[in-house]
This record gives C-alpha cells, sequence and structure tokens, in this order.
C-alpha cells in the first residue's frame, strides 16, 4: 500500500524521510496551498459568510503535481504542523484533493506530532486520526474577521486620512499601544535628582578593600536632593565626616529558575539576548523545528513530557551531580487562561544534544535559539541558586547615612548551566568583603552627580509582546507577523530596538478609538480571542461569532463615512504660530508626504507649508541645492521620505504638488550603456543597483557593482528587470 505523506515544507519532509519506510511517498505543500483572494471581500455576508478561496498562481504547480500523485496512492496523510493554521493547510488540501472526480473516495488521514522525532512520528502514524473541524473552524473565523475588517475599514481610512492604508483587528491595538505610550512619554515632566556615592576603603596592603556606598539618609530620616545647592552641602559634610560600619545585615536568599519557554517568553528572551526581532526568532525556531532539533514552537503551554523531565534529570546529575536535582521533578502548570491546544512548553527532542555537537550546517541564528531553549529547558527542573544578601549599613558622626548591598553565591544551582556555557549572569550584585561591625572606614573621595527622571520607555519587541499576552490580544501564531506588518504598513518605524510611532499612527489611532471603539478596544479584542478558543474547542460555532460581531460593525462603517470629516480627522494640533496671510492660528495637518502646517481658516485660506520630513541637506548635513521647483517657480525642491523611499517635492506643498525621483548615485556610470549613472533604488523591502537610463538601459545589480566581487546580472536576472518596472510604477503613484 502507498500513502503519499504532505507536509509544509522540504526540510521537514526531508526530515520525515529519514524516518518513514519507503512505502511513504513525501511532499511539500510549500505552505498554504489555497486562500481568500487578494482583491475584492471574497467572503458571501449574505450566505454564512462563505469565503471563495483561490488557488494563487504561485501554488497551482505544487497543486498539479499532488494531483498526479493520486494515480499512484492509496492513502493520503495530511501531516501539517498540530495548530489551528496547519489543521487550515491540511483541510484546504483535503479539498482540493477530493475535488478530483476519480479520486473522490480516496481516504484520508491526519497525524500530528509535536516534534520531529522517531517516536513521536511513528506513534502518530501508528494511530492517525481525522481532521479537527473545530481548528479549521476557529481559523476559518479568524481570517474571515480579519478579511471584514480589511476590507471594510480601509476603504474609510483612505478617504478619510490617506490613500493606501489599513486596518486589522489585531494589528490596530498593537498600534494604539505604542501610540499611548508614546503619548505618555511627551506628557512626562522630567525631576531633577542628585545621587551621593562615598568611595571608601577599609585595611591596608594586600588586604585593603574598597567600598561605594549611596548616601540614604539624614538625621535617620530618607533624604531626597533635588538641587545643586543641596547637593553640593551634602558633599561636603560628607567629605568632612567620619565612617563607621554600623551594621551587617545578611540574609539567605534563593533564587527559582525561569519556567520553560513559551513562544512569547522565547520570542522576549531573544530579544532581550540578541536583539533579535520575533519574526527572525520565529524563522529560526520554525527551522530547528523542521530538523526534529526543538518541539513546536507556536505554544503557550508550560507543560513539559514526564519522558523528558525524566531524561533531563538524568543528565544534570550525571554532568553536575545530586545536589544540584529537586527531590521531586519539577512540573509548570500553563496560568492563561488563553491556552490553546494541548502542546508541550518549547524544549530541544533530545536534552543530550549539547550546543556544542550540533552540525557546523546549522544557521547562527538557529543556534542561539538551540542553546538559549537547551538552557532554560534544563535550568527549569534543577535546584535553586542559594545566595547571601548582605547589606552594610554606615553612619558619620554627622548624622548621615549610607548603605551598600551585595551578594555571594553560596550554590550555584540552576546558574551552574549559564556558567559552564560560559554566560555571564545577569542581576549578580557585587560581592562585599568580610567586615565586622563597629569598623571605621577611611574616605577615599565623594561623588555627586546630576540625574533626571526618564519617560516610560518605548516598546521593544520584547515589552510590546509581554504587554498583549497581558492583555490578552493575540495568540503565538499572531505577535511576529503583527509587529511585522505594522512596521511595514507605515505606523510605526523602529529607534534603535523601540518602536515609535508616525505621525499617521497617531491620527488613525484616534479615529479608530473615537469611532470604532470595538476594532480599537483592549477588553473587546481580547475577548473576541476568547471566541475564537471556544470555536477550536468546540464550544461554539464559527458563523454565530462572525454575524455577531459583523452587523453593528457594518452598521458603524456606514454612519461614520457619512459623518466623518477630513479635515478634521487629520488635525493634529494647534501651533502658537499665526498665519502670515490671515492671522489666523496654524494648525499641524497630515498629509500625503508627512505633516505640514497648514491654516485654520482653511478652505478661505490656503495659507500652508512642510514642517518636517523635508530637508536641503544631504546625510552628511550639507547643503544640497536641488533646484528650482519647476511649475510654480516660487518653491524649491526639497528632499523628502516617502512610501518608497526618498523623492524631491516642492517646498509649496500642498499648494504645488510637483514631485520628480531623487538619484542616489554611487559615482559610477552604468557598466552597459556609459550614458547613465548607477543609482540606489528600492523595492519590495530591497535596495538594489540600476542605471539612471531606465527603461532605455536596463542594468541592475544585487550587489554594488563598486565591490570588487560584485557580478553583472542585468542579463541573467529577470526578476531584477520585473522590479525595475515596480519602481517606475511606484515613483509614478507617489508623485
Amino acid at each position: 500500500m502507498s500513502k503519499l505523506v504532505i507536509v509544509e515544507s522540504p526540510t521537514k519532509a526531508k526530515t520525515l524521510s529519514k524516518i518513514l519506510d519507503k512505502s511513504y511517498v513525501i511532499e511539500a505543500s510549500m505552505g498554504h496551498i489555497r486562500d481568500l483572494p487578494k482583491k475584492g471581500l471574497a467572503v458571501d455576508v449574505e450566505h454564512n459568510f462563505e469565503p471563495s478561496y483561490e488557488v494563487p498562481e504561485k501554488a497551482q504547480k505544487v497543486v498539479n503535481a499532488l494531483k498526479k500523485k493520486l494515480a499512484d496512492t492509496d492513502v493520503v496523510v495530511l501531516a501539517t504542523d498540530p495548530d489551528r493554521e496547519g489543521e487550515a493547510i491540511a483541510w484546504h488540501l483535503q479539498q482540493i484533493l477530493t475535488s478530483v472526480k476519480k479520486y473522490k473516495t480516496m481516504r484520508y488521514e491526519r497525524v500530528v506530532f509535536h516534534e520531529l522525532t522517531r517516536d513521536a512520528v511513528l506513534e502518530a502514524f501508528t494511530h492517525p486520526s481525522e481532521l479537527n473541524l473545530n481548528l479549521v473552524d476557529a481559523q476559518q473565523a479568524r481570517r474571515v474577521l480579519d478579511r471584514l475588517v480589511g476590507y471594510k475599514l480601509s476603504p474609510l481610512l483612505w478617504k478619510k486620512v490617506r490613500f493606501g492604508l489599513s486596518a486589522g483587528r489585531v494589528q490596530s491595538v498593537a498600534v494604539r499601544l505604542i501610540v499611548e505610550k508614546e503619548r505618555e512619554r511627551l506628557a512626562f515632566i522630567p525631576e531633577e535628582y542628585w545621587t551621593l556615592i562615598s568611595n571608601l576603603a577599609f585595611g591596608v596592603g594586600e588586604k585593603k578593600h574598597s567600598i561605594k556606598a549611596e548616601l540614604e539618609k539624614k538625621d535617620d530620616k530618607k533624604i531626597t536632593i533635588d538641587n545643586q545647592k543641596d547637593a553640593q552641602k551634602a558633599q561636603n559634610d560628607l567629605e568632612k565626616a567620619l565612617y563607621t560600619l554600623s551594621a551587617v545585615d545578611k540574609i539567605e536568599r534563593k533564587r527559582q529558575a525561569n519556567p520553560p519557554f513559551r513562544t512569547s517568553t522565547l520570542q522576549q528572551a531573544m530579544s532581550n539576548l540578541y536583539g533579535f526581532t520575533a519574526s527572525r526568532t520565529m524563522s529560526a525556531a520554525q527551522k530547528l523545528f523542521e530538523q526534529g532539533l526543538i518541539t513546536y514552537h507556536r505554544t503557550d503551554s508550560f507543560n513539559l513530557a514526564p519522558q523528558f523531565v525524566a531524561s533531563a534529570r538524568a543528565y544534570v546529575k550525571d554532568n553536575y551531580g545530586q545536589e544540584y536535582l529537586p527531590t521531586d521533578p519539577v512540573f509548570y502548570k500553563t496560568k492563561s487562561k488563553n491556552a490553546q491546544e494541548a502542546h508541550e512548553a518549547i524544549r530541544p527532542t533530545d536534552v543530550f544534544l549539547h550546543p556544542s555537537k550540533l552540525k557546523k550546517t546549522i544557521a547562527e541564528d538557529a543556534r542561539k535559539v538551540y542553546v538559549t531553549v537547551w538552557r532554560r529547558a534544563l535550568e527549569c527542573q534543577m535546584a535553586p541558586a542559594i545566595y547571601d544578601q548582605t547589606t552594610f549599613k554606615i553612619t558619620t558622626n554627622n548624622n548621615y547615612g549610607l548603605k551598600t548591598t551585595g551578594s555571594i553565591i553560596k550554590f550555584s544551582g540552576w546558574m551552574a548551566i549559564g556558567e559552564k556555557l560560559g554566560l555571564k549572569m545577569s542581576g549578580d550584585d557585587v560581592a562585599l568583603p568580610d567586615i565586622k561591625e563597629g569598623s571605621a572606614l577611611d574616605l577615599v573621595s565623594v561623588e555627586s552627580t546630576q540625574h533626571f527622571t526618564q519617560p516610560p520607555a518605548r516598546y521593544s519587541d520584547a515589552t510590546l509582546i509581554k504587554k498583549m499576552e497581558e492583555l490578552g490580544i493575540g495568540r503565538p501564531s499572531t505577535y511576529a507577523p503583527t509587529l511585522s506588518t505594522i512596521q511595514r504598513r507605515g505606523y510605526v518605524e523602529k529607534e534603535g530596538k523601540y518602536y515609535k510611532p508616525k505621525p499617521v499612527a497617531l491620527v488613525v489611532t484616534d479615529l479608530l478609538v473615537g469611532n470604532f471603539p470595538n476594532i480599537a478596544g483592549y477588553d473587546f479584542t481580547a475577548e473576541m480571542e476568547n471566541e475564537l478558543d471556544l470555536i477550536a474547542e468546540g464550544e461554539k460555532k464559527w458563523v454565530p461569532v462572525v454575524k455577531a460581531f459583523y452587523e453593528p460593525f457594518e452598521k458603524q462603517v456606514e454612519e461614520k463615512d457619512k459623518t466623518l470629516s477630513k479635515h478634521d480627522i487629520t488635525n493634529l494640533g494647534e501651533t502658537d504660530e499665526k498665519c502670515p496671510e490671515c492671522g489666523k492660528t496654524l494648525i499641524i495637518k497630515l498629509g500625503k508626504f508627512g505633516t505640514f502646517l497648514s491654516c485654520s481658516g482653511y478652505p478661505e485660506c490656503e495659507y500652508a507649508r512642510p514642517i518636517e520630513g523635508s530637508s536641503s541637506e544631504n546625510e552628511n548635513g550639507e547643503t544640497v541645492d536641488y533646484g528650482k521647483c519647476t511649475v510654480c517657480e516660487d518653491g524649491i525642491f526639497v528632499l523628502k521620505q516617502g512610501r518608497f523611499g526618498k523623492f524631491l517635492a516642492c517646498s509649496n506643498y500642498p499648494k504645488c504638488k510637483t514631485t520628480k525621483p531623487f538619484l542616489e548615485k554611487i559615482g559610477m556610470h552604468c557598466p552597459d550603456c556609459s550614458d547613465g549613472e548607477v543609482i540606489v533604488k528600492k523595492a519590495k523591502g530591497r535596495s538594489f543597483y540600476g542605471c539612471s537610463n531606465y527603461p532605455e538601459c536596463k542594468y541592475a545589480s544585487w550587489k554594488n557593482p563598486l565591490q570588487k566581487d560584485a557580478k553583472d546580472r542585468s542579463t541573467q536576472d529577470s526578476s531584477l528587470v520585473e522590479i525595475e518596472s515596480d519602481v517606475a510604477v511606484d515613483e509614478s503613484e507617489e508623485s
């Protein structure tokens, strides 16, 4: 009997082929093979929200190949990932393949495994099941809801704010979080404060120790210094003082290990440790899963298989000793009420595969993720670290009190894993010397430092995911794509590793919060996630859930389309400046190319001028003459940043809307035509090099032709020619 096994990726297929015998033919679907079309609503709102799926052109070749395989097949085994997305892919595959009439009665089996190991795979194939239609319905409900929101709300944003914007059920809430954090920062008023540190010494010669103690009290009362005058007085007093170690407090403390990783905590850890984005972490984890090195990486469970716990304890005992093991195995309970399917936590499939034994061919990102997962999975099964926390209280003869705290590790416990890997442990205090109470201390110097309280930090990938999880917004499979989407669609940008909203995010967030509280509401969005979970558990039907959302939402959109004014929505606030033409207040407005100043008397007074995103300087700060506007002749061309990169626009915008492309030259003539210059272009999120004479000259290269190893691909890579065409269209749209 021949069995056709279908998985998502070639890597997963390759791993399975090493486990299953030759009676199995393993093919990859290359991800989703059917979806809603990119254009049109494709959801029949009049007939139970029936979606109209299509096979995209790029998947048609795979579908045809799979259909041909049916001729030599007795059973089709659907072995896609063990979550809603995987179940949906399997369902779509079955729907498409059963559409071939002569194979309509073909038998289909569903196998689910959370790790690509021999035991797990053979167990799954020995006990196949059927498709879980509850999971399929949950995924379909999410897809339909997101399509309804996007295709009903986005056109309203185009009309009332700016063309090309989009709204999403989860993405809009994520943007709101970033916007509200930014407004907290803008409203923050810094307060001055000073710290005073006395550098003290004890002992002589080789036994001399140094201590840093911070001023804490004056006359046994907590002291706060908020100006330089008081700081100077305290410093003068401390420089004249005699110091005594008045008390030594020692407390033994235990530090427990963190629980094993879930999707969100792995993403947070990789962001904090290595600066990885959520999508970068998930990409590396996907490779590790498909290679059979870790368990499935989309999970919100802390559960660990008893067999793994036993293996981990054996590894710890053999490599660290019995004292590093707790008396009983450690199991963690999942606290989240929204935990999805009964997955395990993320862990290595073989705890005895030390990171140093990984094949050299494994990518560096995947290696870092594996080390982090392997380490945490072992640490969570080890004894707590034990340390003495010591506090020195120091007094002076003029009634000042100072304090310093340190700790000494007495037993490393779970921290021994990091130590053996050569990793520095975070959060360790400085160890303090052994000094008896009542000892006199010598003053070396006093440092006074001015500080200002800092505004709340912007969200990073780690903190934004943590906040979304706390609010119940999104699920393990949605965090990474949501963060990628809000950047790709131009709502936020990264400053270092932190998210900063663009002006359009402020406008759209205010519009949604003020007019569509369900779409932008934290509680509502979390409740909708709960509804989807109930569908997945078979406790609710998906059509009534979608209907309950859509009917009031559709009426809201129709009403707001009639009542909302673009002029009011795009107003970002007033300025203190008066219009030079009519004397009315100038306001900040959001326009097609960014923010600009506009007269509040518009349309009677049409005065306007740009205020940001425009420059007559290059990246080195040098003034550049981009020439006078060729249309109005009153303005000059300034460099602006648009949706598709840099371009030149008239400084009299929006009165004059003349634009022209900005050519970022590299100082080299085109190697093909010799007449044009090689310029930097950008399309589809990637930079490349092309001729300024395009389309007459179609030279294009992914690599900088100034580099010695760059190869001319102008006649070899047709995709670059297609991208050049896209750029030409983009520049036309920008104009």
